[in-house]
């Protein structure tokens, strides 16, 4: 990638768990595959977070849309008796995510109560590592990479066909929330296209883009600034335009319409908003999703609703 700090790596041996250095009980290790069916407005997510220093394996199933309306949610705890093997996840019906090949294809199967799924991840691009200071105090090793999502997903009855294009991120090191948190990000992808844009909003309401990545063209390039404009109705976004510069010398502009909205208490003093967001880029529609995270007292000392 153009522009990329050469000290940023990803390997296939990434793909494995990644082993404490310390006995933090704040250590820990995700992996997350969010997707959707854009004609249903559904967005979905399998995030899988393990803390190994607890001992313990947390996986989430969810699927949402409209006004924070959850339509199905599967979440369960495993105690972990050795180190997970995250090549070949083997949880039974419950959950499967198999490495096909590294760094490139996964397959995810899920059987529970509330949904059915059996997915495949086709990477379009390598992994793009994330610098520290992107998710300060938050983690040993980031990274997100995008791709496409082909597969089934049976809800209510109802199966629905999945084919999105998407991204895939994993995390691991000491999860230590600053007691101040304002951080966002948005992203999109395409079979010939896709951006990340990570975004440090400030007091004064400029949103400014400190890192990601521009893929276009088959040429990959780091972003180097930036800006987000958010248009809030009832304060959660209902529009958002990025207009940002890569390491290459490239410009883009893109501007989207929010066509869901989660809004959720995340735990550890922290809130989240996600929305699927249905990108315009000159004359292409693009998908992917629009995210903010707040701690909580700054979301209440900005007059919103506890959530």
């Amino acid at each position: 990638m153009i522009g990329r700090d050469p000290n940023l790596v990803v390997s296939p041996g990434d793909d494995a768990f990644h082993p404490p250095d310390t006995d933090d009980p704040a250590w820990i290790e995700t992996m997350w595959f969010p997707f959707w069916v854009p004609d249903e407005s559904i967005s979905a997510s399998i995030r899988v977070r393990i803390s190994p220093n607890i001992r313990e394996l947390e996986v989430t199933v969810a699927g949402w849309r409209g006004n924070s309306q959850g339509i199905f949610g599967d979440r369960f705890t495993e105690s972990l008796e050795s180190s997970p093997d995250l090549r070949n996840l083997n949880l039974g019906d419950r959950l499967r995510i198999e490495c096909l090949e590294p760094l490139s294809r996964y397959r995810l199967r899920h059987a529970g109560p509330h949904s059915e799924l059996d997915l495949e991840f086709q990477a379009i691009m390598p992994p793009n590592p994330v610098a520290p200071e992107a998710s300060p105090g938050m983690f040993a090793g980031h990274f997100e990479q995008p791709g496409r999502v082909i597969g089934r997903l049976k809800i209510h009855g109802r199966t629905l066909d999945v084919d999105c294009h998407t991204i895939r991120d994993r995390s691991w090191g000491p999860r230590r929330m600053p007691d101040r948190l304002r951080l966002g990000n948005a992203y999109a992808t395409a079979e010939d296209f896709g951006f990340f844009a990570y975004i440090s909003p400030s007091p004064d309401g400029r949103e400014t883009i400190t890192h990601g990545y521009l893929l276009d063209g088959g040429v990959d390039a780091a972003l180097v600034g930036g800006l987000r404009e958010t248009t809030l109705r009832g304060g959660m976004p209902v529009a958002v335009r990025i207009e940002a510069e890569d390491a290459a010398g490239r410009h883009f502009e893109i501007s989207g319409e929010c066509v869901n909205t989660m809004a959720s208490n995340a735990g550890n003093g922290v809130y989240a908003v996600l929305n699927l967001v249905r990108w315009q880029h000159g004359a292409s529609l693009r998908w992917g999703e629009n995210h903010d995270v707040w701690s909580e007292s700054d979301w209440l000392a900005a007059g919103r609703a506890r959530l």
